[in-house]
């Protein structure tokens, strides 16, 4: 309950800051997304350790596969994930040792090893995504369908923004 009133008033106070004028106007999109882009991960990261014994980082490389035709080169998994080179090497042996990913040989290129989703990779990432997506939703319950759908849209059109900007 305590931790609930700390965020209600650093949003309280936050707004005030806003409109005060004494913060830009644009800290009025960026700063709700990074507070629920925090809320969401912690959240996610302790149910899908306890309930599945996952890492985001973990769904994120299986995830990125499974929606990516199942198998990757490790650069094309860089460019899905916001890994270095070591974090991604340390996360695809894990999973490696789960049996959820396999490595084999490019055949167009013999100095690549491809990153290739088993069947138990994909019914877990299936599985966690399906759980976790069931377990967050409460966060946007507050929305009716008309403002679920235009919210995802005002998202999808800031990230294509982003995109174009860079």
């Amino acid at each position: 309950m305590k931790k609930n009133r700390v965020h209600t008033d650093l949003i309280t106070n936050f707004y005030g800051k806003v409109s005060g004028g004494e913060l830009p106007e644009v800290f009025l999109m960026t700063f709700p997304i990074a507070l629920i882009q925090k809320t969401i991960f912690t959240h996610a990261e302790s149910f899908l350790k306890e309930k599945f014994d996952l890492l985001n980082s973990e769904v994120d490389v299986l995830a990125s596969l499974f929606t990516h035709g199942k198998i990757l080169s490790p650069t094309q998994l860089y460019d899905l994930t916001i890994f270095s080179s070591g974090g991604m090497t340390k996360v695809l042996k894990k999973l490696e040792s789960k049996g959820f990913i396999y490595r084999k040989e490019d055949e167009n290129d013999k100095r690549c090893m491809l990153v290739c989703l088993t069947q138990s990779g994909e019914d877990i990432v299936l599985n966690s995504l399906g759980e976790i997506s069931k377990e967050c939703s409460k966060y946007f319950e507050a929305f009716s369908e008309e403002e679920r759908v235009l919210f995802s849209s005002l998202l999808k059109k800031v990230l294509l923004n982003i995109n174009s900007v860079k």
